[in-house]
Protein backbone atom coordinates (compact mmCIF):
# COMPACT_ATOMS: atom_id res chain seq x y z
CA UNK A 1 0.00 0.00 0.00
CA UNK A 2 1.40 3.37 -1.00
CA UNK A 3 1.47 6.12 2.30
CA UNK A 4 2.11 9.67 1.39
CA UNK A 5 4.93 10.65 3.56
CA UNK A 6 5.12 14.30 5.17
CA UNK A 7 6.32 16.45 2.38
CA UNK A 8 5.10 19.84 3.95
CA UNK A 9 9.42 20.23 5.01
CA UNK A 10 10.26 23.03 3.16
CA UNK A 11 10.79 26.75 3.34
CA UNK A 12 8.30 28.69 1.29
CA UNK A 13 10.38 31.63 1.66
CA UNK A 14 13.61 29.79 0.20
CA UNK A 15 11.16 28.62 -2.16
CA UNK A 16 10.24 31.92 -3.85
CA UNK A 17 13.81 33.13 -3.78
CA UNK A 18 14.63 29.55 -5.65
CA UNK A 19 11.66 30.07 -7.87
CA UNK A 20 12.66 33.73 -9.30
CA UNK A 21 16.49 32.82 -8.91
CA UNK A 22 18.46 30.14 -9.77
CA UNK A 23 15.65 27.81 -10.38
CA UNK A 24 14.77 29.92 -13.15
CA UNK A 25 10.29 28.72 -12.96
CA UNK A 26 9.39 32.63 -13.09
CA UNK A 27 10.77 32.44 -16.71
CA UNK A 28 7.75 30.50 -17.72
CA UNK A 29 5.84 30.48 -15.09
CA UNK A 30 3.60 33.10 -13.36
CA UNK A 31 2.36 32.68 -9.79
CA UNK A 32 -0.85 35.05 -11.38
CA UNK A 33 -0.77 33.16 -14.31
CA UNK A 34 -0.35 29.28 -14.99
CA UNK A 35 0.53 28.79 -11.24
CA UNK A 36 -2.66 31.12 -9.84
CA UNK A 37 -4.39 28.89 -7.10
CA UNK A 38 -2.45 25.76 -7.50
CA UNK A 39 -2.59 24.88 -3.73
CA UNK A 40 -6.62 25.17 -4.40
CA UNK A 41 -6.78 22.75 -6.93
CA UNK A 42 -3.96 19.98 -6.07
CA UNK A 43 -2.91 18.32 -3.04
CA UNK A 44 0.81 18.84 -1.90
CA UNK A 45 1.85 15.55 -3.57
CA UNK A 46 0.22 16.16 -6.59
CA UNK A 47 2.15 19.56 -6.73
CA UNK A 48 5.37 17.49 -6.66
CA UNK A 49 4.44 15.22 -9.51
CA UNK A 50 3.27 17.85 -11.44
CA UNK A 51 6.41 19.92 -11.27
CA UNK A 52 8.74 17.37 -10.97
CA UNK A 53 7.33 15.39 -14.14
CA UNK A 54 5.02 17.69 -16.19
CA UNK A 55 3.34 16.56 -19.38
CA UNK A 56 2.51 12.81 -18.78
CA UNK A 57 3.44 12.08 -22.33
CA UNK A 58 4.02 12.42 -25.78
CA UNK A 59 2.35 13.37 -28.50
CA UNK A 60 -1.99 13.51 -29.07
CA UNK A 61 -4.70 11.53 -28.18
CA UNK A 62 -6.54 10.60 -31.12
CA UNK A 63 -9.22 13.04 -33.09
CA UNK A 64 -7.73 15.72 -30.48
CA UNK A 65 -5.32 18.41 -30.56
CA UNK A 66 -1.89 17.60 -29.11
CA UNK A 67 -0.80 18.80 -25.66
CA UNK A 68 0.74 21.90 -25.28
CA UNK A 69 3.75 19.71 -23.63
CA UNK A 70 4.00 17.68 -26.69
CA UNK A 71 7.48 17.30 -28.22
CA UNK A 72 7.54 18.80 -31.77
CA UNK A 73 9.94 17.75 -34.18
CA UNK A 74 10.53 19.18 -38.55
CA UNK A 75 12.58 16.46 -39.99
CA UNK A 76 13.82 18.10 -43.28
CA UNK A 77 15.04 14.63 -45.32
CA UNK A 78 17.56 15.42 -48.20
CA UNK A 79 15.57 16.59 -51.59
CA UNK A 80 12.39 16.53 -49.93
CA UNK A 81 9.79 18.55 -48.20
CA UNK A 82 10.39 19.34 -44.25
CA UNK A 83 7.93 17.74 -42.55
CA UNK A 84 6.72 19.20 -39.06
CA UNK A 85 4.55 17.84 -36.34
CA UNK A 86 4.39 15.86 -32.82
CA UNK A 87 7.34 13.66 -31.98
CA UNK A 88 5.97 9.89 -31.61
CA UNK A 89 9.17 8.14 -31.45
CA UNK A 90 12.98 8.81 -31.77
CA UNK A 91 16.23 6.88 -31.18
CA UNK A 92 19.63 6.27 -33.16
CA UNK A 93 17.73 4.72 -36.01
CA UNK A 94 14.57 6.15 -37.08
CA UNK A 95 12.13 9.23 -36.16
CA UNK A 96 8.58 9.02 -36.43
CA UNK A 97 6.10 12.59 -36.58
CA UNK A 98 2.16 13.00 -36.64
CA UNK A 99 2.22 15.76 -38.94
CA UNK A 100 -0.62 18.23 -38.64
CA UNK A 101 -3.23 16.20 -40.67
CA UNK A 102 -2.94 13.50 -38.20
CA UNK A 103 -0.85 11.04 -40.39
CA UNK A 104 2.51 9.99 -38.81
CA UNK A 105 5.58 9.57 -41.19
CA UNK A 106 8.87 7.70 -40.58
CA UNK A 107 12.41 8.10 -41.13
CA UNK A 108 15.53 6.33 -41.27
CA UNK A 109 18.47 8.99 -39.53
CA UNK A 110 20.85 9.33 -41.68
CA UNK A 111 23.86 12.61 -40.92
CA UNK A 112 22.15 13.46 -44.35
CA UNK A 113 18.62 13.78 -42.08
CA UNK A 114 18.42 17.16 -40.53
CA UNK A 115 16.47 16.67 -36.83
CA UNK A 116 15.22 19.89 -35.37
CA UNK A 117 13.42 18.98 -31.54
CA UNK A 118 11.54 21.56 -29.69
CA UNK A 119 10.54 20.56 -26.42
CA UNK A 120 8.29 23.04 -24.00
CA UNK A 121 9.36 20.68 -20.98
CA UNK A 122 13.02 21.11 -21.47
CA UNK A 123 13.68 22.77 -18.73
CA UNK A 124 11.70 20.23 -16.14
CA UNK A 125 13.87 17.27 -17.85
CA UNK A 126 17.34 19.57 -17.24
CA UNK A 127 16.25 20.87 -13.57
CA UNK A 128 16.48 17.69 -12.55
CA UNK A 129 19.74 16.99 -12.98
CA UNK A 130 20.50 20.08 -10.61
CA UNK A 131 17.35 20.20 -8.14
CA UNK A 132 18.45 19.49 -4.60
CA UNK A 133 15.36 17.46 -2.20
CA UNK A 134 16.05 20.62 -0.09
CA UNK A 135 15.16 22.77 -3.55
CA UNK A 136 12.29 20.46 -3.64
CA UNK A 137 10.52 21.21 -0.36
CA UNK A 138 10.89 24.71 0.07
CA UNK A 139 9.70 24.84 -3.74
CA UNK A 140 6.36 22.80 -2.92
CA UNK A 141 6.24 25.02 0.43
CA UNK A 142 6.45 27.88 -1.74
CA UNK A 143 3.47 26.73 -4.19
CA UNK A 144 1.19 25.33 -1.23
CA UNK A 145 1.51 29.22 -0.30
CA UNK A 146 -0.44 30.24 -3.92
CA UNK A 147 -4.25 29.40 -2.72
Amino acid sequence: MFTVQNIRTGDAKAGEAYFNGAGKCATCHSTTGDLAGIAGKYETVDIQQRMLFPGGGRGGRRGGPPPKSAVRVSVSPPGGAPVSGVLLYMDDFVVTVQDESGVSRTFKRTAALKVQKTDPLEAHHALLETITDKNIHDLVAYLETLK
